[in-house]
């Protein structure tokens, strides 16, 4: 067998390698850290108390199925100074409201086991809450 038709015979073996991994891999994509943990929080159940609560409706939210709504649109900002992701026994994370959200707002959220506690609301509205 010369060289050219063992060129030949392994390029063609190559490319149904890569047609049959573009073909099992396709719609499949990598998702970045940002990304997984905002799928990760917004799947588990919200906790927001009361004082929380009000200061959503400070923000804009009349209920807490619109701020759920809303809140899938949110990025995590690791470069925050809050943020502490090793924290023990969980971690805190700063959520930033996207450019598409009804509302602009910060949110300071612990991430339990099956729980995302809201702990701190900051928006540009003036709000009297405690």
């Amino acid at each position: 067998m010369t060289f050219k038709q063992r060129l030949k015979f392994y390029l063609v073996g190559f490319g149904m390698g890569l047609l049959v991994l573009s073909i099992v891999l396709n719609k499949r994509g990598c998702k970045g850290i940002g990304t997984q943990k905002m799928e990760e929080l917004t799947f588990q159940k919200w906790e927001i108390n009361n004082a929380m609560r009000c200061k959503l409706q400070c923000a804009g939210f009349a209920s807490d199925s619109l701020f759920l709504k809303d809140v899938k649109t949110c990025k995590v900002n690791y470069s925050a100074d809050a943020t502490n992701a090793s924290l023990k026994p969980y971690g805190n994370y700063v959520l930033e409201s996207s450019d598409k959200s009804v509302a602009t707002y910060t949110l300071l959220v612990a991430d339990c086991d099956s729980i995302t506690k809201i702990l701190d609301v900051v928006t540009k509205n003036k709000c009297a809450c405690n």
